[in-house]
């Protein structure tokens, strides 16, 4: 029989997973890197709503005007006339997207952060797992407050 963990140490796991889960692995592949089975990784992503944030941080600024500029060309590629208001309107979410700081500026710049802290981890004896997982915490604290907000005029 497995001992059982201390709430300590599973938090820790917790943690772990989450930022493999983060990071795009598998449920299966989180499970076998940290020993938790496969129904408590699945618990914790339901639970936790990691699969919306995991979401939210692969959308990026340039997917997104891609997208735009996409749904335009489907248009144009339909046969489908585009009035000069659409055109304006298009050209607006572009500018918006590429100007303004929103969400996922700042996702894109807290994980590229956190990506560099991991790479860095390797020639820097000061940074450790438990510095690096307490500062992804406070950055996932940070997001959540920023989606919660509401928007400002």
């Amino acid at each position: 029989m497995r001992e059982r963990k201390t709430k300590k140490a599973l938090e820790k796991d917790k943690e772990l997973a989450r930022m493999y889960y983060l990071n795009g692995e598998s449920q299966m592949f989180i499970a076998d890197k940290t020993g938790i089975s496969r129904t408590t990784i699945n618990k914790w992503v339901n639970e936790g709503a990691w699969n919306s944030l995991r979401t939210a941080t692969k959308l990026t600024r340039k997917e997104l005007s891609i997208k735009v500029i996409g749904n335009l060309n489907k248009k144009l590629e339909d046969g489908k006339d585009i009035s000069s208001d659409e055109l304006s309107k298009f050209a607006a979410s572009i500018k918006t997207l590429d100007k303004e700081t929103n969400i996922l500026t700042i996702i894109d710049v807290l994980m590229m952060y956190s990506d560099w802290l991991v790479a860095r981890m390797k020639i820097d004896k000061e940074l450790n797992t438990g510095l690096v997982k307490t500062m992804n915490r406070y950055q996932d604290i940070f997001v959540s407050e920023q989606m919660t907000k509401p928007a400002q005029e």
